[in-house]
């Protein structure tokens, strides 16, 4: 967003680890590829202004005592003690373990909030009088746990400050005008003006809380039958979603089933369960989760695997969506939530939208696009008709 973001955070690290002794902090992003090219680059530029001070004052103090900046092992220690380690926010088991004072996220719209809690549980050292977090991030969909979290509680410890590009008046002259003339008007509001909701790539623009969002109790009359989708991960979430299905074809998800480090065994076990209570027509299955799918016939469950075309599937539910034939229960909150957070990913150099989304908050979204696009009742048929062949008719 060009507000100096990362600039703040970086300064905040820093005099933290300065002026108190030997404690611990992490400094984090989602990637190390983001780490190293941005936060830690940042970081070592404002780090040597620091030292270019002390010198010019004749302090014969080197800020830097260790350091390493290798893919999977960046730390600073200070002359005093104190260190940061610099740490990709992309698995939570890779920051259990530590012990820290502080931690600065940047750019956690991105990161999922399980790490998020995993750091909070992670911050009892007992070097700092006031142990903190700072998150530096670009906005999003106002369904992020961090809009949920710093917007929409009462809690004191959580409080947010908010800016814009248009408030940093050290950008070069020229910049905003260069950038609203070269991105659209979803970009420049979440990017520029810094607007929760305004999500530029958003996949499913047509979903609409207000009117999407249900009590499935007032529709259940209208549902013949229910089919499940079912996405699959390890250390991802596990997801079963429940759809019935109505006369009309609209589509209702009455329940939402979401655990991450699940085995395969108790994922099958839970839509076992689940089909006693919905005897399910259906289960489409990720195709990748070969186990998952073997169990579940073992268990004499209606599952196969789902067809895992993605283009035709996120255009089959877009589809539903705008017409207003998906609805979704006002349980489902990881769908709700994730249904406006899907977007596109972004080429190589981060400019362009591809056309495939972002593998990334991405769970329940699967699971909905395996059960709509997998049931025949929503597949595309092609319709043959025989035309003549115009050279055998007569002409008049």
């Amino acid at each position: 967003m060009a507000a100096g973001k990362t600039l703040l955070l970086a300064h905040a690290a820093i005099k933290t680890c300065i002026n108190n002794p030997n404690i611990k902090g992490i400094v984090g992003s989602l990637t190390y590829t983001q780490l190293s090219n941005v936060v830690y680059t940042v970081f070592k530029e404002e780090l040597g202004k620091y030292q270019d001070l002390l010198n010019a004052n004749g302090i014969p103090i080197t800020l830097i005592k260790n350091e390493a900046s290798s893919f999977g092992k960046m730390y600073v220690e200070f002359f005093n003690g104190s260190i940061i380690y610099f740490l990709a926010m992309d698995q939570e088991q890779k920051i259990r373990g530590y012990t820290i004072e502080f931690c600065c996220l940047d750019e956690p719209i991105d990161i999922d909030e399980t790490i998020f809690k995993q750091l909070m549980a992670r911050m009892r050292g007992g070097g700092l009088k006031q142990k903190f977090m700072l998150l530096t991030t670009n906005p999003g969909p106002e369904s992020h746990w961090i809009y949920q979290k710093f917007y929409k509680t009462d809690d004191k410890d959580f409080c947010h400050i908010d800016t814009n590009s248009y408030e940093n008046i050290f950008l070069p002259e020229g910049y905003i005008t260069a950038m609203e003339n070269s991105y659209d008007s979803d970009w420049i509001r979440r990017f520029l003006n810094g607007e929760w909701g305004a999500f530029s790539g958003q996949i499913y623009k047509a979903f609409d809380p207000i009117k999407h969002v249900i009590d499935a109790s007032l529709y259940e009359p209208r549902i013949r039958y229910y089919i499940a989708g079912v996405d699959w991960g390890i250390t991802n979430p596990s997801c079963i979603l429940t759809i019935g299905i109505c006369e009309d074809k609209t589509a209702i998800i009455v329940d939402e089933y979401y655990q991450a480090d699940v085995i395969s065994t108790k994922v099958a076990l839970e839509i076992k369960k689940k089909d006693k209570k919905y005897a399910y027509r259906k289960i489409f299955i990720d195709p990748s989760a070969h186990d998952l799918i073997a169990q579940c016939e073992e268990l004499h469950l209606p599952a196969e695997k789902a067809d895992n075309h993605v283009e035709a599937g996120i255009g089959k539910v877009k589809s539903l969506i705008e017409r207003d034939q998906i609805l979704v229960h006002k349980s489902c909150r990881n769908l709700i939530s994730e249904l406006q957070s899907y977007r596109f990913d972004k080429d190589k150099v981060n400019a362009n939208k591809t056309e495939k989304p972002l593998k990334t908050f991405d769970h329940s979204c699967d699971a909905l696009r395996y059960g709509i696009y997998s049931f025949k009742l929503y597949k595309r048929k092609m319709q043959w008709t025989y035309v003549p062949n115009l050279m055998d008719a007569e002409v008049y």
